[in-house]
């Protein structure tokens, strides 16, 4: 994809997306709030697959300002007769993430993120916890513990070959969003339209970013039941991607995502969230499900409001495709106004 083409793509959609002048649609309930969550495989968080983000806007002049810290443990390798791959490590990312409200009913906003890629050390108390419930190792206990192997050969050749502890800044995002339509919640839900523009600013060769520049145009919907009530959210959209640096002969140009979930306050302050994250594959030509397959997520866990628009977010998410997706990830949000 040439790059005047793709920037051409990129206005036209921000175009697309932001005009109008819609009225702040009020609802008479919290709407739900999903874990901030994507897939964190080596090959696939140095993309712009965005998280959902919430089905509403912020206020004129309002902001919030969040801490999201994802920990993701991989296991998972894979051969045939002309691919080898390898991914045995943990990525810790930590993301600052601001948003502003603007006149008109807008949004904007942006997100610095953190990354690091490394041994970690999780690997004992996961195979402990597989022991417990008698769960298979699928080959843990055969290699030493804390170990960071992250590797990709094709027809003998390396593509990706990653065996150091690395750490840095992370690829640069820019957020934008409006409401999908007006008054939506007297029609018992809430929707907005989002858009995202990833930059080029992590070091692709460490597996920080991508070298690509990419963006996201999604829904974001919610319904706006009482919060002790089950409420769904969730919504959708697509990821449009240049070339990157990592393997760009394999790499797809065009993703679509999704995000499905339920929410229900048990408690005054306490929202129990149970939710799923899909895509498609960001690769092409191969043989291996970690590399050609759609991944699916299953996120489980607890948001809890200790202040007023204060949140503090914890969930652990596990792969339902095997290889896809970390074997394990740890999430925990940290929410507060401005």
């Amino acid at each position: 994809m040439h790059h005047a083409n793709f920037f051409r793509t990129t206005l036209l959609l921000c175009v697309t997306l932001l005009p109008g002048d819609f009225s702040r649609a009020e609802t008479a309930f919290p709407t739900p709030r999903p874990f901030y969550s994507f897939n964190q495989s080596p090959l696939i968080q140095i993309y712009g697959l965005p998280a959902l983000g919430e089905s509403h806007v912020l206020g004129p002049e309002q902001s919030t300002l969040a801490l999201h810290l994802q920990i993701a443990n991989h296991f998972t390798g894979a051969s045939n007769n002309t691919e080898n791959l390898s991914l045995d490590g943990e990525t810790r990312r930590l993301t600052l993430h601001w948003r502003h409200g603007l006149p008109g009913n807008r949004e904007w906003g942006f997100e610095l993120p953190h990354v690091m890629h490394n041994g970690g050390f999780l690997d004992m108390s996961i195979e402990e916890f597989h022991d417990i419930l008698h769960l298979p190792q699928n080959g843990r206990t055969d290699l030493p513990r804390n170990r960071i192997d992250y590797r990709y050969a094709r027809q003998g050749v390396y593509l990706v070959n990653l065996n150091r502890a690395v750490s840095g800044v992370g690829d640069v995002r820019l957020f934008a969003g409006m409401p999908a339509t007006e008054a939506a919640s007297k029609h018992g839900y809430t929707a907005v339209w989002r858009v995202s523009l990833k930059l080029p600013t992590g070091d692709d060769a460490e597996l920080l970013g991508s070298g690509s520049t990419d963006l996201a145009g999604w829904l974001s919907a919610a319904t706006t039941r009482p919060p002790d009530k089950w409420n769904l959210y969730g919504g959708g959209g697509l990821l449009l991607m240049n070339e990157s640096n990592v393997m760009p002969a394999q790499q797809r140009h065009l993703v679509a995502f999704g995000t499905l979930g339920l929410s229900l306050k048990f408690l005054p302050p306490l929202t129990v969230k149970g939710q799923l994250d899909m895509h498609s594959p960001f690769y092409s030509d191969s043989g291996l499900r970690q590399l050609g397959k759609y991944a699916v997520q299953g996120l489980l866990g607890l948001d809890w409001e200790f202040a007023p628009r204060t949140f503090l977010a914890f969930s652990v998410t596990e792969d339902m495709v095997v290889g896809a997706a970390p074997d394990v990830a740890f999430n925990l949000s940290l929410t507060m106004p401005l």
